[in-house]
Protein backbone atom coordinates (compact mmCIF):
# COMPACT_ATOMS: atom_id res chain seq x y z
CA UNK A 1 0.00 0.00 0.00
CA UNK A 2 2.81 1.91 0.69
CA UNK A 3 4.57 1.95 -2.40
CA UNK A 4 1.79 2.19 -4.37
CA UNK A 5 0.78 5.45 -2.85
CA UNK A 6 4.67 6.37 -3.76
CA UNK A 7 5.93 4.77 -6.66
CA UNK A 8 8.69 7.46 -7.08
CA UNK A 9 10.78 5.16 -4.06
CA UNK A 10 11.14 2.39 -6.64
CA UNK A 11 13.15 4.41 -9.29
CA UNK A 12 16.64 4.94 -8.56
CA UNK A 13 16.77 2.06 -6.75
CA UNK A 14 20.17 -0.23 -6.30
CA UNK A 15 18.59 -3.35 -7.48
CA UNK A 16 21.96 -5.27 -6.76
CA UNK A 17 22.43 -3.91 -3.17
CA UNK A 18 18.39 -4.47 -2.90
CA UNK A 19 18.97 -8.15 -3.79
CA UNK A 20 21.86 -8.65 -1.22
CA UNK A 21 20.03 -7.34 1.59
CA UNK A 22 16.59 -9.07 1.32
CA UNK A 23 18.96 -12.72 1.39
CA UNK A 24 21.07 -11.04 3.89
CA UNK A 25 17.95 -10.21 6.16
CA UNK A 26 16.08 -13.39 4.82
CA UNK A 27 13.25 -11.97 3.98
CA UNK A 28 12.93 -12.71 0.06
CA UNK A 29 9.95 -14.98 0.62
CA UNK A 30 8.08 -11.86 1.91
CA UNK A 31 9.70 -9.66 -0.72
CA UNK A 32 8.93 -11.89 -3.73
CA UNK A 33 5.09 -12.84 -2.35
CA UNK A 34 4.79 -8.59 -1.98
CA UNK A 35 6.11 -8.23 -5.81
CA UNK A 36 3.57 -10.39 -7.18
CA UNK A 37 0.79 -8.96 -5.78
CA UNK A 38 1.65 -5.34 -6.55
CA UNK A 39 0.99 -3.68 -9.67
CA UNK A 40 4.35 -1.52 -9.69
CA UNK A 41 6.73 -4.34 -9.48
CA UNK A 42 6.66 -4.38 -13.33
CA UNK A 43 9.22 -1.38 -12.60
CA UNK A 44 11.35 -3.93 -10.70
CA UNK A 45 14.22 -5.31 -13.10
CA UNK A 46 13.18 -8.06 -14.89
CA UNK A 47 16.70 -10.07 -13.22
CA UNK A 48 15.70 -9.21 -10.00
CA UNK A 49 12.11 -10.79 -10.21
CA UNK A 50 13.92 -13.80 -11.63
CA UNK A 51 16.02 -14.17 -8.74
CA UNK A 52 13.69 -13.62 -6.59
CA UNK A 53 11.12 -15.85 -7.62
CA UNK A 54 14.42 -18.37 -7.99
CA UNK A 55 14.94 -18.08 -4.00
CA UNK A 56 11.97 -18.16 -3.23
CA UNK A 57 11.34 -21.58 -5.29
CA UNK A 58 14.70 -23.20 -3.81
CA UNK A 59 12.88 -22.13 -0.35
CA UNK A 60 9.67 -23.67 -0.73
CA UNK A 61 11.36 -27.20 -1.45
CA UNK A 62 13.74 -26.68 1.41
CA UNK A 63 11.30 -25.91 3.68
CA UNK A 64 8.74 -29.12 2.57
CA UNK A 65 12.22 -30.84 2.95
CA UNK A 66 12.53 -29.97 6.23
CA UNK A 67 8.65 -30.28 7.52
CA UNK A 68 8.90 -33.84 6.11
CA UNK A 69 12.22 -34.56 8.14
CA UNK A 70 10.84 -32.89 11.30
CA UNK A 71 7.99 -35.05 10.88
CA UNK A 72 10.04 -38.44 11.02
CA UNK A 73 12.11 -36.94 14.31
CA UNK A 74 9.00 -36.37 16.36
CA UNK A 75 7.40 -39.41 15.38
CA UNK A 76 10.36 -41.11 16.38
CA UNK A 77 10.81 -39.25 19.61
CA UNK A 78 7.14 -39.82 20.53
CA UNK A 79 7.48 -43.56 19.64
CA UNK A 80 10.24 -43.66 22.65
CA UNK A 81 8.88 -40.97 24.73
CA UNK A 82 11.34 -38.83 24.46
CA UNK A 83 9.75 -35.12 24.82
CA UNK A 84 11.02 -32.25 22.69
CA UNK A 85 9.77 -28.76 21.41
CA UNK A 86 10.63 -27.39 18.42
CA UNK A 87 11.75 -23.70 18.70
CA UNK A 88 11.93 -22.49 14.87
CA UNK A 89 12.05 -23.83 11.30
CA UNK A 90 8.37 -25.00 9.56
CA UNK A 91 6.58 -25.16 12.79
CA UNK A 92 7.32 -21.68 13.61
CA UNK A 93 7.16 -20.35 9.59
CA UNK A 94 3.49 -22.19 9.58
CA UNK A 95 2.52 -20.60 13.10
CA UNK A 96 3.22 -16.89 12.15
CA UNK A 97 2.71 -16.77 8.60
CA UNK A 98 0.24 -19.46 8.00
CA UNK A 99 2.30 -21.06 5.16
CA UNK A 100 5.67 -22.84 5.58
CA UNK A 101 6.98 -20.76 2.25
CA UNK A 102 7.26 -17.65 3.27
CA UNK A 103 9.92 -17.83 6.14
CA UNK A 104 13.22 -19.26 5.42
CA UNK A 105 15.38 -21.85 7.70
CA UNK A 106 18.66 -23.31 7.31
CA UNK A 107 18.45 -26.58 10.08
CA UNK A 108 15.54 -27.59 12.10
CA UNK A 109 16.21 -26.39 16.28
CA UNK A 110 14.30 -28.56 18.92
CA UNK A 111 14.84 -28.07 22.81
CA UNK A 112 14.82 -31.16 25.16
CA UNK A 113 15.28 -31.95 28.66
CA UNK A 114 19.42 -31.85 29.84
CA UNK A 115 19.23 -35.30 31.13
CA UNK A 116 17.85 -37.04 27.93
CA UNK A 117 20.60 -35.78 25.44
CA UNK A 118 22.62 -38.89 25.65
CA UNK A 119 18.98 -40.30 24.56
CA UNK A 120 18.44 -38.12 22.27
CA UNK A 121 22.20 -38.65 20.74
CA UNK A 122 21.56 -42.36 20.82
CA UNK A 123 18.01 -41.65 18.15
CA UNK A 124 19.75 -39.26 16.03
CA UNK A 125 22.39 -41.90 15.42
CA UNK A 126 19.90 -44.51 14.72
CA UNK A 127 18.20 -41.76 12.06
CA UNK A 128 21.58 -41.25 10.39
CA UNK A 129 22.56 -38.17 11.68
CA UNK A 130 26.34 -37.26 13.30
CA UNK A 131 27.51 -34.68 15.18
CA UNK A 132 28.76 -31.81 13.34
CA UNK A 133 32.10 -30.93 15.10
CA UNK A 134 32.99 -33.76 17.83
CA UNK A 135 34.13 -31.12 20.53
CA UNK A 136 36.20 -32.76 23.22
CA UNK A 137 34.16 -32.83 26.62
CA UNK A 138 36.11 -31.66 29.76
CA UNK A 139 35.08 -31.86 33.18
CA UNK A 140 31.24 -32.12 32.03
CA UNK A 141 32.06 -28.23 30.52
CA UNK A 142 28.89 -28.91 27.85
CA UNK A 143 26.54 -28.18 30.53
CA UNK A 144 28.40 -24.73 31.29
CA UNK A 145 29.40 -23.39 28.05
CA UNK A 146 27.17 -24.33 25.27
CA UNK A 147 22.97 -24.74 24.75
CA UNK A 148 23.38 -26.85 21.57
CA UNK A 149 24.79 -29.34 20.17
CA UNK A 150 24.38 -29.43 16.19
CA UNK A 151 24.05 -32.86 13.94
CA UNK A 152 23.90 -33.29 10.73
CA UNK A 153 22.73 -36.02 8.39
CA UNK A 154 25.53 -36.41 5.62
CA UNK A 155 23.00 -37.76 2.71
CA UNK A 156 19.80 -35.61 3.11
CA UNK A 157 22.34 -32.24 4.14
CA UNK A 158 20.13 -31.39 7.16
CA UNK A 159 21.13 -30.32 10.29
CA UNK A 160 19.14 -30.60 13.98
CA UNK A 161 20.08 -28.16 16.49
CA UNK A 162 19.53 -29.66 19.61
CA UNK A 163 19.54 -27.04 22.33
CA UNK A 164 19.56 -28.23 26.10
CA UNK A 165 18.27 -24.46 27.35
CA UNK A 166 16.78 -21.45 25.58
CA UNK A 167 19.39 -19.69 25.59
CA UNK A 168 23.33 -18.62 26.31
CA UNK A 169 25.19 -16.41 28.73
CA UNK A 170 21.65 -14.94 29.49
CA UNK A 171 21.43 -16.32 32.96
CA UNK A 172 18.47 -18.37 34.31
CA UNK A 173 16.28 -19.51 31.66
CA UNK A 174 12.94 -20.82 31.83
CA UNK A 175 13.06 -24.89 33.27
CA UNK A 176 12.09 -27.16 30.58
CA UNK A 177 9.10 -28.65 32.53
CA UNK A 178 7.57 -25.57 32.94
CA UNK A 179 7.77 -24.91 29.15
CA UNK A 180 6.25 -27.84 28.72
CA UNK A 181 3.84 -27.58 30.65
CA UNK A 182 2.77 -24.47 28.25
CA UNK A 183 3.42 -25.96 25.43
CA UNK A 184 1.11 -25.69 22.21
CA UNK A 185 0.60 -28.18 19.90
CA UNK A 186 0.71 -28.19 15.59
CA UNK A 187 -0.05 -30.99 13.29
CA UNK A 188 1.66 -29.68 10.32
CA UNK A 189 3.50 -32.77 9.68
CA UNK A 190 1.05 -35.69 9.89
CA UNK A 191 2.22 -36.19 13.81
CA UNK A 192 1.84 -34.22 16.59
CA UNK A 193 4.71 -31.25 16.92
CA UNK A 194 5.10 -29.40 20.20
CA UNK A 195 6.68 -26.09 20.30
CA UNK A 196 6.60 -22.96 22.76
CA UNK A 197 3.22 -21.36 24.21
CA UNK A 198 2.65 -17.95 22.86
CA UNK A 199 4.51 -16.16 25.54
CA UNK A 200 7.24 -18.38 26.00
CA UNK A 201 7.82 -18.46 22.04
CA UNK A 202 8.03 -14.24 22.88
CA UNK A 203 10.78 -14.72 25.70
CA UNK A 204 12.70 -16.81 23.36
CA UNK A 205 12.76 -15.11 20.00
CA UNK A 206 13.11 -11.60 21.29
CA UNK A 207 16.25 -13.15 23.94
CA UNK A 208 17.27 -14.66 20.48
CA UNK A 209 17.37 -11.77 18.70
CA UNK A 210 18.51 -9.72 21.03
CA UNK A 211 21.57 -11.70 21.63
CA UNK A 212 22.23 -11.55 17.71
CA UNK A 213 21.57 -7.91 17.81
CA UNK A 214 18.96 -8.21 15.88
CA UNK A 215 21.49 -8.39 12.18
CA UNK A 216 18.73 -9.96 10.47
CA UNK A 217 15.49 -8.23 9.85
CA UNK A 218 13.43 -11.33 9.56
CA UNK A 219 13.57 -11.93 13.41
CA UNK A 220 12.17 -8.21 13.68
CA UNK A 221 9.05 -9.47 11.09
CA UNK A 222 8.95 -12.53 13.72
CA UNK A 223 8.16 -10.81 16.54
CA UNK A 224 5.73 -8.36 14.26
CA UNK A 225 3.42 -11.62 13.79
CA UNK A 226 4.01 -12.95 17.34
CA UNK A 227 2.69 -9.99 19.61
CA UNK A 228 -0.53 -10.11 16.75
CA UNK A 229 -1.45 -13.35 19.30
CA UNK A 230 -3.46 -13.79 22.34
CA UNK A 231 -0.92 -12.92 25.38
CA UNK A 232 -1.39 -13.66 29.24
CA UNK A 233 0.49 -11.10 30.24
CA UNK A 234 0.00 -11.64 33.56
CA UNK A 235 2.23 -14.64 32.88
CA UNK A 236 4.60 -12.97 30.47
CA UNK A 237 4.98 -9.35 33.11
CA UNK A 238 6.03 -12.24 35.30
CA UNK A 239 8.32 -14.26 33.24
CA UNK A 240 10.03 -11.04 31.80
CA UNK A 241 10.65 -10.17 35.23
CA UNK A 242 12.23 -13.42 36.60
CA UNK A 243 14.17 -13.88 33.71
CA UNK A 244 15.59 -10.33 33.21
CA UNK A 245 13.90 -10.02 29.69
CA UNK A 246 12.45 -6.58 30.58
CA UNK A 247 15.41 -4.49 28.63
CA UNK A 248 15.71 -6.96 25.76
CA UNK A 249 11.33 -6.32 25.56
CA UNK A 250 11.71 -2.96 25.26
CA UNK A 251 14.72 -2.58 22.89
CA UNK A 252 12.66 -5.08 20.72
CA UNK A 253 9.37 -3.73 20.72
CA UNK A 254 11.41 0.22 20.03
CA UNK A 255 12.83 -1.45 17.18
CA UNK A 256 9.53 -2.72 16.00
CA UNK A 257 8.02 0.64 15.89
CA UNK A 258 10.83 2.05 14.29
CA UNK A 259 12.14 0.65 11.33
CA UNK A 260 8.03 -0.83 10.63
CA UNK A 261 6.18 2.01 12.06
CA UNK A 262 4.12 -0.98 13.91
CA UNK A 263 1.53 0.23 16.47
CA UNK A 264 2.17 -1.91 19.34
CA UNK A 265 -0.44 -3.27 22.09
CA UNK A 266 -0.42 -0.71 25.02
CA UNK A 267 -0.42 -3.55 27.64
CA UNK A 268 3.03 -4.93 26.41
CA UNK A 269 4.34 -1.11 28.43
CA UNK A 270 4.19 -3.28 31.15
CA UNK A 271 6.69 -5.71 29.91
CA UNK A 272 9.69 -3.19 29.35
CA UNK A 273 12.36 -1.25 30.67
CA UNK A 274 13.07 2.50 31.15
CA UNK A 275 12.24 4.05 27.73
CA UNK A 276 15.70 6.10 27.63
CA UNK A 277 17.31 2.59 28.04
CA UNK A 278 15.33 0.95 25.13
CA UNK A 279 16.45 4.01 23.24
CA UNK A 280 20.12 3.27 23.80
CA UNK A 281 19.92 -0.55 23.03
CA UNK A 282 17.88 0.46 20.09
CA UNK A 283 20.65 2.32 18.48
CA UNK A 284 23.42 -0.13 19.63
CA UNK A 285 21.53 -2.86 17.83
CA UNK A 286 21.23 -0.23 14.38
CA UNK A 287 24.91 -0.47 14.32
CA UNK A 288 25.00 -4.03 13.78
CA UNK A 289 22.20 -3.78 11.52
CA UNK A 290 23.71 -1.63 8.98
CA UNK A 291 26.89 -3.33 9.13
CA UNK A 292 25.59 -6.19 7.57
CA UNK A 293 28.02 -7.86 9.57
CA UNK A 294 27.14 -11.34 11.82
CA UNK A 295 28.17 -10.24 14.80
CA UNK A 296 29.45 -13.74 16.40
CA UNK A 297 31.56 -14.32 13.18
CA UNK A 298 35.14 -15.63 13.81
CA UNK A 299 35.84 -13.46 10.68
CA UNK A 300 35.40 -9.98 12.73
CA UNK A 301 37.80 -8.02 13.41
CA UNK A 302 39.02 -7.41 17.03
CA UNK A 303 37.70 -4.08 17.63
CA UNK A 304 34.27 -5.21 16.21
CA UNK A 305 34.53 -8.09 18.76
CA UNK A 306 34.61 -5.81 21.50
CA UNK A 307 32.20 -3.57 20.22
CA UNK A 308 30.08 -6.58 20.28
CA UNK A 309 31.13 -8.17 23.80
CA UNK A 310 30.24 -4.34 25.22
CA UNK A 311 26.45 -4.81 23.63
CA UNK A 312 25.85 -8.02 24.80
CA UNK A 313 27.42 -6.84 28.28
CA UNK A 314 24.65 -3.61 27.75
CA UNK A 315 21.48 -5.71 26.68
CA UNK A 316 22.23 -8.01 29.94
CA UNK A 317 21.25 -7.36 33.74
CA UNK A 318 23.60 -7.18 36.23
CA UNK A 319 22.49 -10.59 37.42
CA UNK A 320 23.20 -12.47 33.91
CA UNK A 321 26.44 -10.31 33.61
CA UNK A 322 27.51 -11.59 37.03
CA UNK A 323 26.54 -15.44 35.62
CA UNK A 324 28.73 -15.12 32.73
CA UNK A 325 31.58 -14.71 34.82
CA UNK A 326 32.45 -18.57 36.24
CA UNK A 327 31.21 -20.12 32.45
CA UNK A 328 34.00 -17.61 31.10
CA UNK A 329 36.72 -19.09 33.45
CA UNK A 330 35.42 -22.62 33.51
CA UNK A 331 37.74 -24.49 30.93
CA UNK A 332 36.12 -25.21 27.54
CA UNK A 333 37.04 -27.29 24.90
CA UNK A 334 39.59 -24.96 22.93
CA UNK A 335 41.82 -25.53 26.31
CA UNK A 336 41.64 -29.41 25.63
CA UNK A 337 42.09 -28.48 21.58
CA UNK A 338 45.13 -26.14 22.53
CA UNK A 339 46.70 -28.54 24.96
CA UNK A 340 45.32 -32.02 25.06
CA UNK A 341 45.36 -34.21 28.47
CA UNK A 342 44.65 -37.55 29.44
CA UNK A 343 41.29 -38.12 31.57
CA UNK A 344 42.73 -37.68 34.95
CA UNK A 345 44.76 -35.02 34.34
CA UNK A 346 41.52 -33.08 33.37
CA UNK A 347 41.76 -31.03 36.83
CA UNK A 348 44.48 -29.13 35.28
CA UNK A 349 42.72 -27.04 32.69
CA UNK A 350 40.91 -25.09 35.98
CA UNK A 351 44.47 -23.62 36.76
CA UNK A 352 45.69 -24.04 33.44
CA UNK A 353 43.22 -21.80 31.64
CA UNK A 354 44.51 -18.47 31.91
CA UNK A 355 47.76 -19.46 30.46
CA UNK A 356 45.93 -21.47 27.54
CA UNK A 357 43.50 -18.64 27.20
CA UNK A 358 46.28 -15.96 26.71
CA UNK A 359 48.40 -18.01 24.55
CA UNK A 360 45.75 -18.81 22.15
CA UNK A 361 45.07 -14.40 22.02
CA UNK A 362 48.79 -14.06 21.83
CA UNK A 363 48.74 -16.91 18.88
CA UNK A 364 45.69 -15.09 17.00
CA UNK A 365 47.56 -11.44 17.38
CA UNK A 366 50.95 -12.60 15.73
CA UNK A 367 49.20 -14.58 12.90
CA UNK A 368 47.48 -11.53 11.87
CA UNK A 369 50.84 -9.73 12.20
CA UNK A 370 52.05 -12.04 9.72
CA UNK A 371 49.41 -11.70 7.12
CA UNK A 372 50.11 -7.77 7.70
Amino acid sequence: MYLDENPELLMNVNWDRFLDLTKHHRVYPLVYIQMEKKSNSLMLPNYVKQELRDLYTKNMFKMLELTAELGRICRVFNENNIRLLVLKGPVLANFLYGDVSKRTSKDLDILIPINDLEKVEEMLYSLGYHLDRNLPMILNNWKKKIHHLSFIHPKKCIQVEVHIRLSSEMGKVPDFGVLWNRKQTSDLAGNPIYFLGNEDLFYYLVSHGARHAWFRLRWLVDIDRVISKEFDFNYLLETSKKYGAMKINGQTLLLLTEFFHVKVNSQFNEVISDKIINKKLSQKSIYFIEKGFIPHSEKNTADFRRHYNNYLFSIRTFRQNLYTIPTKIYPSYKDAETLPLPKFLHFLYCPLRPFLWAYRKFKKINKSVVKD
